[in-house]
C-alpha cells in the first residue's frame, strides 16, 4: 500500500471516528461525566492496571509457543518486547510498535523477519478466534440485543474460520526453506496452525488473556458504579476491539471510546458513566504501559536503538551506526 493511500485511509478513519463521536456525545451532560470520574473507586482501577500486565504476559507466552521450536526466545524477553511494542504503538503512528518488535527479534535474537511477521499475523488471527469463542454465547445470554448483533458475530466467526482453514491449507502446501522466496518463508512461518498441540496451546493462552481482560473490564465498570452481567462485559470487549481494529487516531483515542459507548447504549447504560468507564479503561491500557515500556526499553520504544554491527543487519535494515527513528519505523 502506497504512503498516500495509507494516509488517505487514515484520514477517512479519523473523520469517521470524529463524526460518530459527535453523534454520540452531542447531548452529553459533561458535569455528570465529571462527577462519574471524580467518584470512581481507586482500588478496582489499580487492580485492573496490574492485571493488564498479566494480559501482556499471556501475549508473550503465546509468542513463545508460536516461535518454538525453531526460535526458543525466553518468555521474559518476549514480555519486555511486548510491553515495548504496545508503548511504541502509542508513541509512534500506524502501530509502529509491531514493526519495532519484529526488528528487535531480528536484531537481538536472530529471528528472521519473515518468521516473526508470520507469527504476528497468526497471533492476530488466533486472537480473534479466541475472542469469538467467548463472544459466541452472548446473544443467548443477552436475548434483548438487536438481531444484527448476532448476525455480526456470525459474520466475524465465519470470516475467522475461513481464514484459519485457508491458512492451514496454505501452510501445508508451502516449502519454507532458507532458499525460498520471502513470501513462501512468511507463509511457512505460520507453522503453528499445522501443529495441533501448539495450536490448542496458543488458543488456550489467548482465551486466558481475554478472560483476564474481561475481569479488567468488569473491575472498571464496578469502579464507576455500572452494574452489568458478565456477558455484557464480553459484548463491550467485542465492540471496542472491532472499532480499534483499523488504525485511526493516535493511541486509538476516540475509537476505543466509540466502541465502548456503542455497546453500553445497547445495554441501556447512560452515556456519562459509560464514557467515564471508557476513558478510565483506555487510560489504564495506555499510561502504565508507556511508563513501564520507557523504563524497560527507553531507546527501543523511542526508536533510537543502534543498528546491528556490519554483517548482522538483514536485507533492508540500516547500516552500522545508524539509528531507527520511530517515525521511520512506522513507514517500514
Amino acid at each position: 500500500m502506497s504512503g498516500r493511500l495509507a494516509l488517505a485511509l487514515r484520514i477517512v478513519a479519523i473523520g469517521a471516528v470524529a463524526a460518530c463521536l459527535w453523534w454520540f456525545f452531542r447531548q452529553m451532560e459533561w458535569d455528570r461525566l465529571g462527577r462519574a470520574l471524580e467518584g470512581a473507586k481507586v482500588w478496582p482501577i489499580a487492580l485492573a492496571a496490574a492485571l493488564n500486565f498479566g494480559c501482556l504476559w499471556g501475549k508473550a507466552a503465546c509468542w513463545r509457543i508460536m516461535l518454538a521450536p525453531r526460535h526458543p526466545v525466553p518468555i521474559r524477553r518476549l514480555f519486555r518486547y511486548t510491553i515495548a511494542a504496545f508503548a511504541g504503538s502509542v508513541i509512534a503512528p500506524a502501530r509502529a510498535g509491531e514493526v519495532l518488535r519484529l526488528w528487535t527479534l531480528k536484531r537481538r535474537d536472530g529471528v528472521p523477519v519473515s518468521d516473526s511477521a508470520a507469527v504476528a499475523v497468526a497471533e492476530k488471527l488466533l486472537d480473534g478466534v479466541s475472542m469469538l469463542l467467548l463472544v459466541a454465547p452472548v446473544p443467548w445470554l443477552l436475548p434483548d440485543l438487536p438481531s444484527w448483533v448476532e448476525r455480526s458475530i456470525l459474520i466475524c466467526a465465519s470470516v475467522a474460520a475461513a481464514a484459519l482453514v485457508g491458512l492451514y491449507i496454505a501452510v501445508g502446501r508451502v516449502k519454507g526453506g532458507s532458499d525460498a522466496a520471502w513470501f513462501k518463508r512468511f507463509v511457512a512461518g505460520m507453522h503453528v496452525v499445522r501443529s495441533g498441540r501448539r495450536l490448542l496451546g496458543s488458543l488456550a493462552v489467548l482465551v486466558g488473556v481475554w478472560v483476564c481482560d474481561l475481569v479488567l473490564v468488569n473491575l472498571v465498570l464496578y469502579a464507576v458504579g455500572i452494574d452489568l452481567p458478565l456477558a455484557a462485559g464480553i459484548l463491550i470487549l467485542f465492540t471496542l476491539n472491532l472499532t480499534i481494529m483499523v488504525p485511526s487516531t493516535p493511541a486509538q483515542i476516540g475509537a476505543l471510546e466509540l466502541g465502548a459507548i456503542a455497546a453500553t447504549r445497547l445495554l441501556h447504560v447512560p452515556d456519562e458513566p459509560a464514557l467515564a468507564f471508557a476513558l478510565l479503561y483506555h487510560a489504564l491500557q495506555v499510561v502504565p504501559l508507556v511508563i513501564v515500556g520507557l523504563l524497560l526499553e527507553l531507546r527501543l520504544v523511542l526508536g533510537r536503538e543502534p543498528a546491528p554491527a556490519e554483517g548482522e543487519a538483514a536485507e533492508g535494515e540500516p547500516a552500522e551506526g545508524e539509528v531507527i527513528p520511530a517515525a521511520q519505523i512506522a513507514r517500514r
